[in-house]
């Protein structure tokens, strides 16, 4: 609290010795003059130093996105300005791709711009320098003028699969203003993506099931070897670490709950399926997770794209159902509507039965028989034409908001396909009537192989 008061009285010092370096530089008033506060709009508006210069707002070529304000002060702590700040490249090893920016000269003296590659802060993979070509290689820049540079990489044949990072610099303006915002300084954030187009199909990015403990269940991951020769694999089940930390609080499986069947060769042009078991453990619970590390033997495939995450949640039978209560002002028909929703998320590999309701309803007169007049079920399917989703190139991507070439396969009717159809989260329905009466009621419901349900009740005629 004292330290409050000395708060509220340094603010009211400095307020107030404010107004009287205000009031002694301001003119005497006289009767012609009005006074200088005379007019509320003074008070109410704030005076603007200076207007924000609007320097760019646009979607540039490599899709990254720039709406912000450079204000005119900054123009004379950071003069130099480059227009797209961030680039984002997609090649494959042997061939090279470039980008042309614009740097702006908002200073009020000539600048000298000799442009080079520098590590990026917190980047796990450094691009190299010799894959960067920049031209022109130096350049005079005067006050107000602008000048392309194009910047041109090449990344060699036997480069690895990844994602490099690096800034490129056009000038050694004192200080790391360069961090303030993108594009000031004449600082570029340039990253690469180096990749080739898988030659294994994943159908199933991960493994999302509902289980309980002490159940057996049998998941199957489909694979398609889209390359002119044979590949090698060896899946095998890993324990979930946190690969930042080394530690999480799920629970993982463990090895000897997990059996898998697989071949250990796919031919050219061959589809096969990954067998995974789970032995769910009698006294989990919780959430368990875990990895198939499929071991493609392919550079196509790197570490993650090959990976399928495992996540099951261990479903535990309530012992006592959900009660609640409501009044009924006429002896009108009760309608009870109970809706339940399975989220399978496209990509998963799930083996859940339908849920279902045991449902009780009492009244004054004890219990009031129900009876079930109409089940429903409903689903969202997609079309898989942006499946199957590669997971690593999907990580890969997701700040540039672009998929690669992704191939159509799946197994129904056409026995040329995998997954045609992506089945999305599915909804099931049980619709109850029973005899009305005046007064309270009591509403129990014992759900069973379900996570969440909503409900309803109606009192009225039956449509």
């Amino acid at each position: 609290m004292k330290k409050y008061f000395a708060f509220m009285s340094i603010g009211l010092l400095l307020l107030s010795l404010t107004a009287i370096t205000v009031a002694i530089a301001a003119p005497e008033t006289t009767a012609a003059e009005p006074e200088l506060f005379a007019e509320p709009m003074l008070i109410a508006e704030p005076v603007l130093i200076s207007e924000p210069a609007l320097i760019a707002e646009k979607i540039s070529a490599d899709g990254y996105y720039q709406d912000m304000l450079y204000p005119e002060v900054g123009k004379e702590i950071i003069p130099l300005f480059i227009d797209p700040g961030y680039s984002y490249l997609r090649i494959k090893p042997g061939e090279s791709d470039e980008r042309t920016v614009v740097l702006y000269n908002h200073g009020k003296e000539p600048l000298t711009l000799e442009p080079y590659v520098a590590p990026k802060v917190f980047s796990d993979n450094m691009l190299d320098e010799d894959w960067v070509t920049i031209s022109p290689a130096k350049a005079e820049l005067k006050s107000g003028e602008k000048q392309e540079f194009t910047i041109k990489v090449s990344v060699p044949e036997d480069a690895e699969l990844d994602n490099y990072d690096a800034n490129v610099f056009f000038s050694d303006l004192e200080g790391d203003v360069s961090a303030l915002y993108p594009g000031y300084n004449g600082a570029l954030e340039l990253s690469v993506n180096v990749w080739l187009p898988p030659n294994i199909q994943i159908f199933n990015s991960y493994i999302n099931d509902r289980v309980e403990a002490g159940s057996e269940y049998e998941y199957v991951i489909k694979l398609k070897n889209v390359a002119d020769k044979a590949i090698s694999i060896n899946p095998e089940f890993e324990v979930s670490e946190d690969e930042w930390y080394g530690y999480t609080a799920q629970v993982s499986l463990d090895e000897k709950d997990v059996t898998i069947t697989a071949p250990s060769v796919i031919k050219a042009g061959e589809k096969t399926t990954v067998t995974v078991k789970v032995k769910v453990p009698a006294d989990a619970e919780g959430n368990l997770n875990g990895r198939i590390n499929l071991n493609i033997d392919d550079r196509t495939m790197n570490e993650w794209s090959q990976k399928v995450s495992m996540n099951l949640d261990v479903w535990q039978q309530p012992e006592d159902p959900f009660t609640t209560s409501f009044v009924s002002r006429t002896d009108d028909p009760v309608t009870l509507k109970i809706i339940s929703r399975d989220y399978n998320y496209g990509g998963s590999s799930t083996s859940s039965t339908a849920p279902s309701f045991d449902v009780v309803l009492k009244n004054a007169d004890g219990q009031v028989k129900s009876v079930l007049i109409s089940t429903g079920h409903s689903s969202t399917v997609s079309l898989s034409q942006q499946s199957p989703i590669y997971y690593g190139i999907a990580m890969d991507e997701a700040r540039d908001g672009a998929m690669s070439d992704v191939s159509v396969s799946s197994d129904g009717a056409d026995e040329e396909q995998f997954n045609v159809y992506q089945q999305g989260s599915t909804t099931y329905t049980e619709v109850y009537l029973a005899d009305g009466a005046v007064g309270e009621w009591t509403l129990e419901i014992m759900p069973h192989n379900t996570e969440n349900f909503e409900y309803s009740v109606n009192i009225g005629p039956v449509d």
